[in-house]
């Protein structure tokens, strides 16, 4: 297992390293990532002062990447997602396993969100649309599924039970992003896909009333989850860059105690003031965390070429377009599914 890069930055941000750092990759089963030609296009010049440019250029490409994202979306319980036609194909990454057949993967795109939101291609609904993802099915895979386990960090002040109508399992996930909890959509998404979380850790800086975050979540959910109503306590990113975690409190110290690399891990969180960016930098560099995480869901906070964004003021902005795709194409090439999310008051 190679050591992890040296840690160089590209300015004054303490947790943005220069772009295109090698990747250590960790033990886990040979894969391949092959990004989409679209995807590349984002990747074959600096595109910061460039982003809606270059989407309202991939109008038509973007379309083929949703017509297939939005017609998978929502499966039936255990439904085996259709191929993408020879079009859609063609727009869309994959990784390739040892089962020699794509995986399917939204293209990145420096919209980091439905790419047709944000530069008039559309209005509210797009902008908050989170059906441009292509996750993981495990109905197609042959065997037992793995043992599928969920880390939130920043999950909900609380569940707006109301909108739930007092049942957790029945949230339509197409249409309740900021209505309801990341952690209700996730379960809900894959569950759908044959990935059922076997455990959920939840993390949740902002005290709240335990009575009501407990509620909406029936007897066998409870069983699986661990709720801490603290913040997750990392080193700042000059150690977390070199290995030296939090000894208590620390997701990344956590890790390797609560997964195994057979473990399908979903880790989500969004990327603010506290350590969320030491957290993903980590798991992009070392490759005996990167093993353990199979599919990320981050919301990076980036300078989008001066637009008034719904996440507010920045705290540096040496975080643009350029920085958030160079750490989604890194976890990606260490073999980690990773996927924009986006700002919702609800987490």
């Amino acid at each position: 297992m190679k050591a992890a890069p040296a840690w160089s930055l590209r300015g004054k941000d303490p947790c943005v390293p220069v772009l295109g750092q090698q990747v250590a990759l960790g033990a886990r089963a040979p894969f391949q990532y092959v990004p989409s030609a679209m995807e590349q296009e984002w990747f074959s010049q600096p595109r910061a002062g460039q982003i809606c440019q270059l989407a309202q250029q991939q109008k038509e490409q973007a379309a083929l990447w949703l017509n297939y994202s939005k017609d998978v979306f929502k499966p039936s319980p255990g439904e085996i997602p259709r191929n993408p036609s020879q079009e859609e194909a063609q727009v869309l990454s994959h990784f390739r396993y040892q089962d020699g057949r794509p995986h399917w993967i939204e293209p990145l795109s420096g919209v980091a969100r439905n790419p047709q939101a944000l530069c008039g291609g559309g209005g509210p609904e797009e902008d908050r649309d989170i059906q441009y993802l292509v996750l993981e099915n495990y109905c197609a895979q042959p065997g037992g599924k793995p043992k599928a386990k969920l880390f939130s960090m920043a999950s909900t002040p609380k569940w707006r039970a109301t909108t739930l109508k007092d049942d957790f399992l029945k949230a339509d996930y197409r249409s309740q992003f900021g209505a309801v909890s990341s952690v209700v959509l996730l379960f809900n998404m894959f569950r759908d896909r044959c990935l059922e979380f076997d455990d959920l850790y939840v993390w949740e800086g902002g005290q709240i009333n335990q009575k009501d975050w407990w509620d909406p979540l029936p007897d066998h959910l409870r069983a699986r989850t661990r709720f801490y109503n603290v913040a997750v306590n990392e080193t700042h990113c000059a150690l977390t860059a070199t290995g030296i975690f939090a000894e208590k409190g620390s997701f990344l110290h956590m890790l390797p105690y609560a997964a195994k690399p057979d473990d399908y891990v979903v880790v989500k969180l969004d990327v603010r003031s506290g350590p969320e960016l030491a957290i993903m930098e980590a798991l992009a560099r070392h490759p005996e965390l990167s093993a353990l995480v199979d599919e990320v869901f981050l919301e990076y906070r980036f300078d989008f070429d001066g637009k008034k964004m719904d996440w507010g003021p920045l705290v540096d902005q040496d975080r643009n377009v350029d920085t958030a795709l160079d750490l989604m194409k890194r976890l990606r090439l260490a073999g980690i599914r990773s996927h924009f999310w986006m700002f919702s008051s609800m987490g």
